[in-house]
């Protein structure tokens, strides 16, 4: 089967891995130059530990991470760790086309998709393709392309979030607040992420309160943060965003699917996001493997095995509605962002 993996994110290199593992040679179609990525610490869910080590680079992830939740034996629920340790470790030796991007999908007289058209540097470049998968990310462009249907759901709240350079003592902790908004804390081995819910102000409201004020802030609500926010220097280290949430009603057309975060996304609550997309990668190569010469087969196999591990989570996301209802109760004056004046 020719295999053309649109997205060489963590979970296209994930998968291509696990084909090659099967015998396959896939294509794998990266937008970025080699090596870039966006730094930022990441937290392994144990639903990613099974496809990373089939795919042979778990025991490096484990020995950079940190872990979140220790068990007795020696096990963890989640692994804090470096983005690039992952995404280095997968990308290693694995033949990739850097630098093009995805600009048509090729169909056939039956409007099956047969290939793609990718751009880069030189110009475009024609690729024929058994089965498409399309793992670029939320906002897919393949997905578009495709036809498929996407559902997004905008959160009841805004994210505040900063990434410091400096680690904390713990790897892990979230709270909540009087009003049924969290605030958390993700620290790998070289630095710090925090992330609290705030009322959806606008991103200059959000930030005009300043650096100073941010720190205070955070120090003051969770007291385990204090040492990675005391190391923030510049406002660049802060974000305001609005997330949403996403679901696919339906995952693949003949010839394509989708998978990760082009097929689904959660809020932050859930923490499964990318821990459910290697579980895609994971089921898809078996797919694979067991249909070589029907990707149609694949796909309907793919389907009937990821569906009672997706849609539930999908339904039951936590971002959907406070655990108290968004403006019912009025947040402690500290909790509140921005501060009342």
């Amino acid at each position: 089967m020719n295999i053309v993996i649109s997205g060489g994110g963590m979970v296209g290199m994930t998968l291509a891995r696990l084909l090659r593992v099967r015998g396959f040679s896939p294509v794998v179609i990266e937008r970025n130059a080699e090596g870039v990525y966006m730094p930022r610490g990441y937290m392994l869910g144990f639903q990613g530990y099974p496809p990373l080590e089939e795919a042979g680079v778990m025991d490096e992830i484990r020995a950079a991470a940190r872990d979140i939740a220790p068990r007795p034996d020696g096990s963890a629920v989640a692994l804090a760790v470096r983005f690039g340790v992952l995404i280095e470790s997968l990308a290693r030796d694995l033949p990739v086309v850097y630098e093009h991007t995805v600009v048509e999908l090729v169909r056939d007289d039956t409007d099956r998709v047969v290939g793609v058209v990718a751009e880069g540097p030189d110009g475009r470049v024609n690729i024929d393709a058994d089965l498409v998968i399309a793992c670029d990310g939320m906002f897919s462009p393949v997905r578009q392309m495709a036809g498929l249907e996407a559902k997004f759901e905008p959160l009841a709240d805004a994210a505040l979030t900063f990434m410091s350079p400096q680690p904390v003592e713990t790897s892990f902790e979230m709270a909540y607040m009087s009003d049924g908004g969290h605030i958390g804390v993700l620290s790998w081995k070289e630095g710090t992420a925090g992330w609290r819910s705030i009322d959806k102000v606008g991103a200059e409201a959000a930030l005009a309160p300043g650096l100073d004020a941010i720190k205070k802030m955070w120090t003051q609500l969770l007291p385990s943060s204090a040492e990675g926010v005391a190391a923030l220097t510049s406002m660049d280290q802060v974000r305001y965003s609005e997330p949403q949430l996403l679901s696919c009603a339906r995952w693949w057309i003949p010839g394509l699917v989708i998978i990760g975060d082009a097929a689904h996304f959660f809020g932050p609550e859930t923490g499964v996001s990318s821990g459910i997309g290697l579980g895609d990668a994971h089921a898809l190569a078996e797919a694979v493997r067991q249909n070589p010469d029907d990707p149609d087969a694949a796909c309907r196999s793919y389907e009937l095995w990821r569906a009672p591990v997706v849609r539930p989570y999908e339904a039951m996301d936590p971002g959907r509605q406070r655990m108290v209802p968004a403006g019912n109760v009025q947040a402690r004056p500290e909790e509140r962002w921005p501060p009342a004046e």
